[in-house]
């Protein structure tokens, strides 16, 4: 098992203090003793890959703490961020369930614990326990209605401002609101959030001086502010 100085491993799922309401979490506390018995536990640097694109499956990983990105490239090297993936979560389910192989690469975005489960023993798992079967129907579901909204955003966006547009507005959903203002935590780079939206790091750099010029958001140091969210909608003749 890997170590990172600062980060604290939780090895008890029953009572790890990051244990919410999620696919895998919020297990019967019997089921979880079953889990636990099959589970290998590590913590990851930023930087580590999981897994990559097209590389076969051989089990599932439970992210605990932590946040991971998920891409796919093209031949050409083009890089698209799928998803960012945050604790709760369960990475590769897909690939597991069905056999085959990885349509993602999986990147530690920020210091992580996974719960690694080998295809053999959570298949099994799966099979004898309606509960957990349920909890990786309801991710499944989830990943696609994710999936969903990607492509409506990358297909249906008018330019690329408004795929920029979209993307503040979805993250308003999970923001704190100030009055007014709503305040985003932006931990990406400009880099990343291109690749979120299948566009050049150059052309997100002009665009965030483009809002903050119409006066639509503000950054102080690594926060977003988004003054107006139906102000954003209407500019960019969005919906909300």
């Amino acid at each position: 098992m890997k170590a990172l100085k600062g980060f604290e491993i939780q090895h008890q799922c029953a009572q790890c203090d990051h244990r919410d309401e999620g696919f895998f979490c919020d297990l019967h506390v019997s089921n979880l003793h079953i889990f636990e018995s099959l589970k290998i536990t590590n913590a990851y640097p930023k930087g580590t890959t999981l897994f990559m694109e097209g590389q076969p499956s051989n089990g599932v990983y439970i992210l605990c703490q932590g946040k991971v990105k998920l891409s796919t490239c093209s031949k050409d090297g083009k890089i698209i961020i799928l998803h960012i993936a945050e604790a709760g979560e369960v990475l590769g389910l897909s690939s597991s369930v069905s056999g085959s192989h990885h349509s993602a690469t999986a990147e530690v975005i920020e210091p992580c614990q996974v719960n690694f489960v080998r295809n053999e023993d959570f298949l099994e798992f799966l099979k004898v326990n309606t509960e957990a079967c349920f909890s990786a129907l309801k991710q499944l579901s989830k990943d696609y209605h994710t999936a969903y909204l990607q492509i409506c955003s990358l297909g249906l966006s008018n330019s690329v401002a408004d795929k920029l547009a979209r993307l503040f507005l979805g993250w308003c959903k999970a923001a704190t609101d100030d009055g007014d203002d709503i305040r985003l935590k932006m931990s990406y780079t400009h880099e990343e959030i291109a690749e979120m939206i299948g566009t050049s790091r150059e052309t997100v750099t002009r665009l965030l001086k483009v809002f903050r010029e119409k006066k639509l958001i503000s950054l102080k140091g690594s926060d977003l502010i988004i003054h107006d969210k139906k102000k954003l909608s209407s500019e960019l003749d969005l919906s909300e």
